[in-house]
């Protein structure tokens, strides 16, 4: 979820329907998740005191006790006959002492070390690093927690589940952990089995990621006034992207429009191709390639495959491997804002911008909001030097982002311009 990461970017190409719904997954997610995690910092720091403390006591014990056996055996001692039987036993004990000790402390070092990786979207480093913080201390809620995240990112579902059941055993309220259950159902279209546990999530205090969750599971069931109660908190938690509010009016026509529902829908194949988008995010390209490619062996004309490859080539730096790769999928599907906007950009780096603009102007046209055509028409204005153009464009960009500083400048700047030419 990097700011840098140009595949995840607001008005970046990768819009493709299946890594939208996982990223909003995991951005709503986020609220909830870090709450948890000063929960578990808080947690880990007194549990390591309590360890270190105790560790000190055993360990003044067995001195007190080697004391002890000194004083009761002081001839064997210095004959080197039982003292040194008693002594082994004593650094036997002492080791044993430290490294209880210690290990708690060793696994909230690494469980840190594994959410740094994990914001740096280094899951398999950020996996190793949980997995060792729990094979240290077991019951270090944190670490099964980011376990659990760092393999859904992977888009590794069982071993998340594994590792968020094992958290929520330890603490049976931990709602990041419950989120993560509830939002690996919901990926697999188990909406009976997402429901419980995103309502559990749910009862802790801002709880947003599970009342979206929550909103999506009712509308997609058609249970249209529960979809509205949990709709209004989304709303009321901020909706910067809107999508609540589309949900609540859903919610209150009881009418669920096809476009909306497609951007809640799972994916029937969920998986596979979930796995394939997360790998490409996080700059594992060529197991990307791979997962696409067994999708394309089973059927070589899916679009949302055929896509990801356009994608994994044009964030590749080869926009002319890409185009043939978009225009396939739009061939399965014309309409496919994603691959649209994937043939366009192509279309630019290749040196045809005339090209481009025609299909950023079909998708305003044609594919129901939101996606990036607007801003990339008024982009490609801009650069065209038609300043009048962008004007328009960008007026409604701004109009939806009022506290965008850049998007305000950019549309000061374009007026002056046009007006000036």
């Amino acid at each position: 979820m990097s700011a840098n990461d140009p595949s995840r970017s607001k008005h970046s190409g990768n819009t493709s329907r299946e890594e939208a719904q996982l990223d909003r997954a995991i951005e709503r997610a986020d609220a909830l998740l870090f709450k948890s995690l000063k929960g578990d910092e808080r947690r880990r720091r007194r549990n390591s005191v309590l360890f270190i403390m105790g560790g000190a006591i055993m360990v003044a014990g067995i001195c007190t006790m080697a004391a002890v056996l000194l004083t009761a055996f002081p001839q064997n001692a210095a004959q080197g006959n039982a003292a040194p039987a008693a002594g082994a036993a004593e650094q036997d004990l002492l080791t044993t002492a430290v490294a209880a000790a210690n290990d708690p402390v060793r696994a909230a070092q690494l469980s840190q070390e594994g959410w740094q990786a994990w914001q740096r979207q280094q899951y398999e480093p950020a996996i190793a690093k949980f997995n060792e913080a729990v094979q240290l201390d077991p019951k270090n809620t944190g670490a099964w927690n980011g376990l659990g995240w760092a393999s859904f990112n992977s888009g590794k579902f069982a071993p998340a589940a594994e590792a968020f059941k094992k958290c929520v055993e330890i603490d049976p309220r931990h709602g990041a952990a419950l989120n993560g259950l509830g939002q690996i159902a919901l990926a697999e279209r188990k909406y009976d089995e997402a429901e419980k546990y995103l309502k559990k999530a749910a009862a802790v205090p801002e709880a947003s990621a599970a009342w979206y969750g929550l909103a999506r599971i009712y509308l997609l069931q058609g249970k249209y006034d529960e979809a509205a109660t949990w709709a209004r908190k989304v709303v009321g938690s901020g909706d910067e992207d809107g999508s609540g509010q589309r949900m609540l009016a859903a919610a209150k026509a009881k009418k669920v429009p096809d476009d909306l529902r497609q951007m809640l829908e799972p994916p029937a194949r969920g998986n596979d191709l979930a796995r394939g988008w997360q790998l490409l995010n996080s700059g594992r390209r060529d197991e990307a390639k791979g997962v696409f490619e067994s999708i394309l062996a089973q059927k070589s004309d899916d679009a949302a495959a055929l896509n990801g490859m356009g994608w994994l080539y044009f964030f590749g730096g080869d926009a002319k491997a890409a185009r043939p790769y978009f225009e396939k999928a739009l061939a399965a599907e014309p309409l496919a804002g994603g691959a649209m906007n994937g043939l366009a950009r192509s279309l630019k780096a290749e040196g045809d911008l005339d090209g481009a603009i025609k299909i950023w102007q079909q998708m305003v046209d044609k594919v129901p909001p939101p996606h990036d055509g607007p801003m990339f028409l008024a982009d490609a204005y801009m650069e065209k030097e038609e300043y009048g153009k962008a004007v328009p464009f960008l007026e409604k960009l701004a109009a939806a982002e009022p506290t965008n500083k850049q998007l305000q400048d950019k549309l000061g700047r374009a007026r002056e311009l046009a007006k000036a030419k």
